[in-house]
């Protein structure tokens, strides 16, 4: 008897990756559990989103509520977390720090980190809990639900075997009617980051480039956004020879895909770029054994722009934004091509392939190329292109190249609204000089030192000059190889994402 598959690589399904419910309360309710804030007050713990209903509660149990909070060691401390069983109720509070002004990303992170400790205790059943963080402007209530709803993304395994059951809904104390545009917002928000995880979590037999591409049509199918998807024959016809030369060793062939969200009365145009190698074997240049396992998340930029384009059509935001997704599979076969090999880009530039596992930067050229013919106000691309980014600033921490101090500014900034971190690096005259190669125009990889400012050099050849661009690498915080904190699963974060709309946002009339 035949069995279901597991996963349908041709038509995305939603029920993938599925958010609680989300919703203002006023009260605890029927809820399985609640998540309060404490923070340290002049040397003492002081309770954030305490309620007469916690109280009563705590006096059953035996006490106040500070004072049994107090007896099992809370102080406030960031990251701490202290858990009572109280009647019919499971109680987290989460230490927040002695700063009550507190910042959207500390409100992320409490939130979070409170239903990571619900979750962790698993249930048959789905577990409904309450948040009260006291967050009471809508920017506020926003965090709170974007953490919480983060933190309560899963990705569902390819297993027969079952599974603890989810958070079913999470409540919101304290928010008002005013915030049900925020809570709707978060929801967006985090299930394009959900979306995102989804498909960089999925193993590489089951998301080649084409398979991505119809997943992709699933997911815009009912939006606003436009997608148009290049085939071999089409890419070949238009001259993307970079994409072309990359997917050349796999028996699956690449695809580009071009999103178009253009809401009516729009003055500001947005594109977008993200790096799309669904398996990243290295090609000749092979990777080490080590290295090959996590070679799946190597899409994750194009999983970024995807997701964050439906997600900026859903906010309605005033912004034209364009969106190119280039996949490829870099493998080694007798069609691979070769380090020595001149590659010929969209826009005729000519590059010496002196590493084939620098194949992000070659596909991103012919998509950073594509890009001058859009009349763009900003032009972003974001990939996790470079272990030299990775080296440079650490597993958590995204590198950011631009062509002003202005982009750079807006980028930051619009990070720092999101709540991902990121450096600047500089891009300088001394790596510009490093370009040229022998036998063409440019070379694709220089020696090792600097090797994250040479990629971004190299990207930044192929926009047009005067275009106000940056580059975003994501090497390192794109994928957690360590444990889950606060609201970042292990493995695929889908960090870019929030960034990508909150620039979005900042662009938008």
């Amino acid at each position: 008897m035949a069995t279901q598959p597991l996963f349908d690589s041709s038509r995305f399904d939603p029920e993938r990756v599925a958010l609680p419910g989300i919703e203002s309360v006023r009260g605890i309710g029927k809820a399985d559990a609640a998540v309060i804030g404490v923070v340290e007050s002049n040397r003492h713990p002081t309770l954030i989103g305490t309620t007469s209903e916690l109280e009563s509660k705590a006096a059953k149990a035996g006490g106040g509520l500070l004072a049994l909070l107090s007896a099992r060691g809370a102080t406030g401390e960031v990251g701490e977390v202290t858990e009572l069983h109280l009647p019919a109720l499971q109680l987290v509070a989460v230490g927040m720090g002695d700063d009550l002004d507190l910042r959207p990303e500390d409100l992320r992170r409490a939130a979070g980190l409170g239903v990571r400790q619900v979750m962790q205790a698993g249930s048959a059943e789905p577990r409904r809990i309450v948040i009260s963080l006291d967050a009471g402007a809508d920017g506020q209530v926003q965090a709170v639900a974007e953490g919480a709803l983060l933190a309560a993304s899963r990705f569902r395994k390819l297993s027969r075997v079952a599974e603890s059951a989810p958070v079913e809904t999470i409540g919101i104390l304290g928010s008002n009617r005013s915030s049900a545009r925020a809570l709707a917002a978060a929801r967006i928000t985090a299930q394009a980051v959900a979306v995102a995880r989804d498909w960089t979590n999925l193993p590489p037999n089951l998301l080649g480039p084409s398979d991505l591409a119809e997943q992709a049509r699933g997911y815009l199918k009912d939006s606003k956004v436009e997608l148009e998807i290049l085939d071999e024959k089409a890419l070949d016809k238009q001259g993307f020879g970079g994409i072309l030369a990359v997917g050349g060793g796999s028996a699956r062939p690449p695809r580009l895909l071009r999103l178009d969200y253009r809401p009516r009365g729009t003055k500001r145009h947005l594109v977008l770029v993200g790096k799309g190698i669904t398996y990243d074997s290295g090609g000749f240049n092979l990777k080490p054994a080590d290295s090959l396992l996590t070679m799946k998340h190597d899409m994750a930029g194009a999983a970024d722009v995807i997701a964050a384009t439906r997600a900026i059509a859903e906010l309605g935001l005033g912004v034209h934004v364009t969106a190119y997704a280039p996949l490829a599979e870099s493998m080694i076969s007798g069609s691979a091509y070769r380090p020595g090999d001149v590659i010929t880009t969209f826009d005729g530039t000519t590059v010496e392939n002196t590493n084939s596992d620098c194949e992000g930067r070659i596909v991103l050229a012919d998509a950073l190329a594509r890009t001058n013919q859009d009349d763009a106000d900003m032009v972003v691309d974001i990939a996790t292109l470079t272990g030299a980014c990775v080296v440079a600033l650490g597993p958590q921490i995204a590198g950011l190249m631009t062509s002003d101090d202005a982009t750079a500014d807006r980028l930051l900034d619009a990070a720092e609204a999101a709540g991902e971190e990121f450096w600047q690096l500089p891009i300088t005259e001394h790596v510009r000089k490093l370009l040229p190669s022998p036998v063409a125009d440019l070379r694709s990889k220089a020696d090792r030192n600097g090797g994250a400012l040479f990629a971004g050099a190299f990207l930044q050849h192929f926009v047009a000059e005067g275009t106000s661009w940056a580059h975003l690498d994501i090497a390192g915080p794109a994928w957690n190889a360590s444990d889950a904190h606060d609201y970042v699963p292990a493995h695929a974060t889908g960090m870019g994402v929030r960034t990508l709309i909150e620039l979005a946002k900042s662009m938008a009339g």
